[in-house]
């Protein structure tokens, strides 16, 4: 490339630039794939076996409060941010997916809880569709006796291959 073509194409790539920078305070590169991840980590969990999602209860959205199957719908209770540090953040009520410190073990609580540090709210999505709790090495399970209607329980368990832990 000629040196005067070279200039000429450094200067127009300059000028791009500048105003990209100063109206959105990032360039244009980096700005999109932030919105695209952002727009991907939000989800549901279905249940494979039982054939419904996981479902903050709207009567208990606090610290706490009940983590539940329902029949999958296009509200936020059950929409779920997968976070890189592992959490599962419902958009609804603004808290974490969090093992009861209290009951890690076989049946242990499932519940809502502000987000924070803790592993108890570290999850771990992993190829067959279990989702594994890093701080008690369970798994994500619909209880098998009430997981058949609207409310069913969602809960802790040894990892298996049991289709009440594949969610999708």
């Amino acid at each position: 490339m000629r040196p005067a073509t070279r200039l000429f194409s450094t200067a127009m790539a300059l000028l791009c630039a500048v105003p990209t920078l100063l109206f959105t305070g990032t360039d244009a590169a980096s700005a999109q794939p932030t919105a695209a991840k952002t727009a991907l980590s939000v989800r549901h969990f279905y249940n494979d076996r039982f054939q419904r999602c996981l479902d903050a209860d709207t009567n208990t959205g606090g610290n706490g409060g009940v983590v539940q199957l329902w029949d999958c719908g296009p509200w936020n209770q059950q929409d779920w941010d997968v976070r890189p540090d592992g959490s599962l953040y419902n958009l609804r009520f603004q808290r974490c997916l969090d093992a009861d410190i209290n009951t890690g073990g076989n049946g242990g609580v499932v519940q809502l809880w502000d987000c924070g540090p803790w592993n108890q709210q570290q999850w771990v999505l992993r190829p067959d569709g279990s989702v594994y709790n890093v701080r008690f090495q369970r798994c994500l399970d619909a209880d098998i006796n009430t997981g058949n209607h609207n409310g069913g329980k969602v809960q802790l368990w040894d990892c298996g291959p049991w289709n009440q832990q594949w969610w999708h």
